[in-house]
């Protein structure tokens, strides 16, 4: 009865979708994975994937970052890769940084080693962000 009416949602609309929110009273315990926008105001006890990811001043994430854009405020425990990462003042990072581009405002506190690649995310160009995530996991 609805099978003929089936329309898929354009891809620019899709793009322009809201960012998925993490509350600051919220603890995640696992894996986040979006293909959009990531705005964490809470606690993470896991790894974060993303396109576009932004932590809190007031946020904790004890895990590894992978983010195509990553704007970190608050605590970060574990490695970061990106292609454009900014730790602002009120950051704080104990980890490994791989990144394209790298902004660092005074007053933020990084413990770690910092590396350019001009791939930093080791995702192949031909493979999204899911099929590469079921290569890992083993998963259809």
């Amino acid at each position: 009865m609805f099978s003929g009416n089936s329309k898929t949602e354009p891809k620019s609309a899709k793009s322009n979708a809201m960012p998925s929110i993490i509350a600051e009273n919220l603890n995640i315990e696992g894996n986040l994975l979006s293909e959009g926008e990531i705005q964490i105001d809470g606690a993470v006890h896991g790894d974060v994937r993303a396109k576009i990811l932004t932590i809190g001043q007031n946020a904790v994430i004890t895990g590894d970052i992978n983010a195509g854009t990553l704007i970190i405020r608050g605590a970060v425990n574990g490695n970061l890769r990106g292609e454009e990462i900014t730790v602002t003042s009120s950051a704080t990072v104990n980890g490994d940084i791989v990144h394209a581009s790298l902004s660092i405002e005074p007053g933020a506190k990084i413990d770690g080693h910092l590396k350019h690649s001009d791939n930093p995310r080791d995702l192949p160009d031909t493979v999204t962000f899911f099929e590469k995530s079921e290569a890992v996991s083993g998963e259809k």
